[in-house]
Protein backbone atom coordinates (compact mmCIF):
# COMPACT_ATOMS: atom_id res chain seq x y z
CA UNK A 1 0.00 0.00 0.00
CA UNK A 2 1.15 3.49 -0.65
CA UNK A 3 1.78 5.96 2.12
CA UNK A 4 -1.28 7.99 1.10
CA UNK A 5 -3.54 4.93 1.42
CA UNK A 6 -2.13 4.14 4.86
CA UNK A 7 -2.69 7.75 5.90
CA UNK A 8 -6.36 7.68 4.86
CA UNK A 9 -6.94 4.34 6.59
CA UNK A 10 -5.43 5.65 9.83
CA UNK A 11 -7.40 8.89 9.52
CA UNK A 12 -10.72 7.11 8.93
CA UNK A 13 -10.14 4.71 11.84
CA UNK A 14 -9.34 7.58 14.18
CA UNK A 15 -12.46 9.48 13.12
CA UNK A 16 -14.71 6.44 13.59
CA UNK A 17 -13.22 5.66 16.99
CA UNK A 18 -13.65 9.29 18.03
CA UNK A 19 -17.35 9.18 17.24
CA UNK A 20 -17.75 5.89 19.08
CA UNK A 21 -16.28 7.33 22.27
CA UNK A 22 -18.63 10.33 22.35
CA UNK A 23 -20.89 10.44 25.43
CA UNK A 24 -24.47 9.37 24.96
CA UNK A 25 -27.47 11.43 25.98
CA UNK A 26 -28.83 10.79 29.46
CA UNK A 27 -32.51 11.13 30.26
CA UNK A 28 -33.36 13.93 32.71
CA UNK A 29 -34.15 12.89 36.26
CA UNK A 30 -37.07 15.26 36.68
CA UNK A 31 -40.26 15.03 34.64
CA UNK A 32 -40.04 16.63 31.23
CA UNK A 33 -43.23 18.61 31.71
CA UNK A 34 -43.25 20.91 34.69
CA UNK A 35 -45.75 23.77 34.75
CA UNK A 36 -43.87 27.05 34.82
CA UNK A 37 -45.13 30.53 35.30
CA UNK A 38 -43.34 33.84 35.17
CA UNK A 39 -44.06 36.47 37.76
CA UNK A 40 -42.68 39.92 38.39
CA UNK A 41 -39.80 39.69 40.86
CA UNK A 42 -41.41 41.93 43.48
CA UNK A 43 -38.50 41.61 45.89
CA UNK A 44 -36.01 43.02 43.39
CA UNK A 45 -38.44 45.69 42.15
CA UNK A 46 -39.09 46.93 45.68
CA UNK A 47 -35.34 46.97 46.42
CA UNK A 48 -34.57 49.06 43.35
CA UNK A 49 -37.53 51.38 43.96
CA UNK A 50 -36.48 51.96 47.59
CA UNK A 51 -32.89 52.67 46.56
CA UNK A 52 -34.05 55.05 43.83
CA UNK A 53 -36.36 56.84 46.27
CA UNK A 54 -33.45 57.39 48.68
CA UNK A 55 -31.48 58.99 45.85
CA UNK A 56 -34.39 61.08 44.57
CA UNK A 57 -34.80 59.14 41.34
CA UNK A 58 -38.04 57.90 39.82
CA UNK A 59 -37.92 54.49 38.12
CA UNK A 60 -40.24 53.56 35.27
CA UNK A 61 -40.27 49.81 34.66
CA UNK A 62 -40.67 49.19 30.93
CA UNK A 63 -39.75 45.50 31.19
CA UNK A 64 -39.89 44.56 34.85
CA UNK A 65 -37.63 41.70 35.96
CA UNK A 66 -39.33 38.32 35.86
CA UNK A 67 -38.71 35.15 37.81
CA UNK A 68 -39.74 31.64 36.88
CA UNK A 69 -41.91 29.81 39.36
CA UNK A 70 -42.52 26.09 39.08
CA UNK A 71 -45.70 24.69 40.49
CA UNK A 72 -46.72 21.19 41.50
CA UNK A 73 -48.00 18.84 38.85
CA UNK A 74 -51.76 18.44 39.19
CA UNK A 75 -52.93 14.99 40.27
CA UNK A 76 -55.00 13.15 37.73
Amino acid sequence: MSRLSVFFVVLSVSIVSGCASAPTAVAPKEPTWVPRQTQVDERYVSYVNALAKQRGIRVYWVNPPLKTVTGPIAAR
